[in-house]
């Protein structure tokens, strides 16, 4: 609950204990307004967390953990939006990150998409591998929980950088077209790295194919959103009935001047019953930012 505190007039005391007043004033602004608010869904939701571009600043990304991990129920998988290193294949920086991810690795799985600074030389991806414990072909897979089919893509591939092509493409086609004809999958979230449409420092940036992906994603009406990272920032971009949401700050500088320049992860909710879909960005503090359906 929020407390309200009233700063005393001050122009008739000494310099230094004006000074005193000052900061005691501070403090209590400070405390008052990082003020912790409780999030609790419903019971019958299930829930996943979206985050995206640590960068090693682990100070803010420690803080989000804990905020995610106090969900009550707790949410069933995590999605990683990639970046979460400063340089590919440090064993370092995975180990780092690792320990402080351990409150949510203790309750979910992380789904980890590669990011750019993930790296993609033989030894990046051989690093990459290992850390996942991958047991997939390639770093695009998907898989199902409850009615919800989740796509992780990959934009770092070899010679096929900023953007989905070729055979991963192929298989998107193929897995989105098997989505539709099963009565079991309501739902399809995407998440890949970089965004089709950048909003942030990136902005005006697009993939090498963002067009034939956007054309395609439109053919799909079970694709509820699209999960992106690579600008710091958070975002939401409505585009011919495709909602992008970009959720790139969990701890790496932001990127400022565009707006969304907040530290944040997001929560995502799906009714059991009704199967009705919610999102909130939730910032440092644990505040609501945005709460709104899909």
């Amino acid at each position: 609950m929020k407390q309200r505190f009233v700063i005393p007039i001050m122009h008739a005391l000494p310099l230094n204990k004006l000074r005193t007043v000052l900061v005691v004033s501070l403090l209590t602004f400070t405390i008052t307004c990082t003020e912790k608010e409780e999030i609790q869904l419903e019971e019958d939701q299930w829930s996943f967390i979206v985050f995206g571009d640590i960068r090693m600043g682990m100070g803010i990304y420690s803080q989000l953990v804990q905020n995610m991990a106090s969900l009550s129920p707790d949410p069933v998988l995590a999605i990683c939006g990639g970046d979460i290193m400063n340089h590919g294949g440090n064993e370092v920086e995975w180990a780092a990150f690792w320990e402080y991810t351990r409150p949510l690795t203790e309750k979910m799985d992380v789904h980890i998409t590669r990011g750019n600074h993930e790296g993609n030389s033989d030894g990046d991806e051989r690093i990459f591998r290992q850390q996942l414990k991958s047991v997939h072909e390639h770093f695009y897979y998907s898989f199902q929980h409850e009615n919800t089919l989740f796509i992780i893509l990959d934009t770092e591939i070899p010679g096929e950088e900023k953007g989905i092509l070729n055979h991963q493409l192929e298989w998107l086609i193929a897995l989105l077209n098997t989505a539709d004809n099963n009565p079991l999958i309501e739902n399809v979230f995407v998440s890949l790295h970089r965004p089709l449409f950048a909003q942030g420092e990136h902005y005006g940036g697009q993939l090498k194919n963002t067009f034939q992906l956007h054309d395609l994603f439109i053919e799909h009406p079970k694709i509820r959103a699209v999960l992106v990272s690579h600008d710091h920032v958070y975002n939401r971009y409505d585009r011919d009935g495709i909602t992008y949401l970009t959720s790139g700050g969990a701890g790496a500088p932001l990127y400022h001047g565009r707006g969304g320049d907040f530290y944040h992860f997001l929560l995502i909710s799906i009714n059991k019953n009704t199967n009705r879909v919610n999102v909130k960005t939730i910032g440092l503090y644990n505040e609501i930012i945005e709460d709104f359906d899909l």
